[in-house]
């Protein structure tokens, strides 16, 4: 037998750990490497804990073209993009306008509905194998609709994914309803709602974590945290990546999941990825009087719902071009009163935690990059705001490009 190949990860997120998980189980010696001190801790720690299996659709669509004069302008408190005149931010921004066509917008919705599905098998074979606890919740997902343009281009995309075999439906406010009568405390009335029975939730966070416990354990997986990555090297058949403390680590391949930081290293190398990061905001709050079971999306404040058991969490926002992590207290606030606005009995509003913001890393067609870039070099990044419900499948697709390159 020859000698188990050597992979560095650098990134350790929910997607740095799962490539981890992916590699390891077909025999590579695995290190993780992290610029914080523990696993899931960056935007993993802070995410709306839905595994959307059914929710992919693309960001960019004709609907978005005519609302980018108040994107810009600040006009929408939901969404928001910071102009930067710099070259990658612009660049970006084209080719995000270039997807912005009805049929790409199909065809990026369903390859991301394809990954999806994949990854929910994967992690029914994980769970067959490592039974992670993670607070796994089978509740099912609501989408809220609001007017007669949401429900029209709902219509179409529910129909498109039930040709796919997906068990969506689009309801009248009656039928919502009497699936989840949390629903008939919004406060502004809803004209529909798609739900989806198959959509799950769960701890991001707590999975990432007890997932690095298991690879420790039982296949030798290595995390080295408090490690930033400064550079990213091929020297003499080996990738050598550089960290901030001068130490240089040694692998046949590493693999880059690092987020929107992922350009930082891949850049220097001329393989700079079309990745610009999004900030989006999250709190908790004690439940409700009327806190629904189900994961709630609100389509207009475009907002998520998702009970833990003993709080709410809601999660979103979305700012394109702002680069910072610093955590806007209006920002903040003007989310939690569109929560209020939308399900005001869903949580205990005014006994909400301080709140997080962290940066998804977006891609103009909101498809993840996972593949091979150079010899001993692989990404596994640009995963947006389904990093959680990609992660097990872009996993195995990862392992599967490393496969086909040796």
């Amino acid at each position: 037998m020859g000698e188990a190949k050597s992979a560095i990860i650098i990134g350790g997120g929910i997607i740095g750990v799962t490539g981890a998980y992916a590699l390891a189980r077909e025999g590579w010696q695995v290190r993780v490497v992290d610029a914080l001190p523990d696993v899931g801790l960056g935007a993993t720690l802070g995410n709306g804990r839905q595994l959307s299996y059914s929710h992919t659709n693309a960001l960019a669509s004709p609907a978005i073209i005519k609302q980018i004069p108040r994107l810009v302008l600040g006009m929408d408190d939901a969404f928001r993009i910071r102009l930067r005149l710099d070259r990658q931010f612009v660049s970006w921004v084209m080719r995000f306008l270039g997807q912005c066509t009805s049929s790409r917008n199909r065809r990026n919705t369903l390859a991301g509905l394809e990954l999806a599905e994949e990854s929910r098998r994967a992690m029914e074979q994980l769970q067959a194998y490592h039974p992670i606890e993670f607070d796994h919740r089978k509740t099912g997902k609501f989408v809220l609709l609001r007017g007669e343009d949401e429900v029209e281009s709902a219509r179409a995309g529910v129909a498109a994914k039930q040709a796919e075999g997906v068990d969506q439906r689009l309801l009248t406010p009656e039928e919502a309803f009497a699936i989840e009568p949390a629903l008939a405390n919004a406060s502004d009335p809803i004209d529909a709602a798609i739900f989806t029975a198959s959509d799950e939730s769960g701890d991001c966070r707590a999975f990432a974590s007890n997932l690095m416990r298991t690879l420790g354990g039982e296949y030798g997986v290595e995390f080295a945290g408090g490690n930033q990555a400064t550079r990213l090297e091929r020297r003499r058949g080996e990738s050598v990546v550089t960290l901030a403390n001068g130490e240089e680590l040694n692998a046949d391949l590493a693999v880059v999941s690092s987020g929107y930081r992922s350009n930082a290293l891949l850049g220097p190398l001329g393989l700079r990825l079309p990745i610009e990061p999004m900030k989006g905001y999250s709190f908790t709050a004690p439940l409700g009087n009327a806190a629904p079971l189900a994961s709630v999306t609100d389509a207009k404040r475009r907002i998520v719902f998702t009970h833990l058991g003993d709080r709410m969490l809601v999660a979103g926002i979305a700012e394109m071009g702002r680069v910072d992590n610093r955590l806007d207290s209006a920002r903040l606030a003007s989310m939690m009163d569109a929560a209020r606005a939308s399900l005001p009995e869903a949580a205990v509003y005014s006994d909400a935690s301080p709140g997080w913001t962290g940066m998804r890393p977006m891609t103009p067609n909101s498809l993840p990059i996972t593949r091979m870039l150079a010899p001993g070099i692989a990404a596994n990044t640009g995963h947006g705001m389904l990093g959680w419900t990609m992660a097990m499948g872009s996993a195995q697709r990862l392992a599967k490009a490393v496969r086909a390159a040796a």
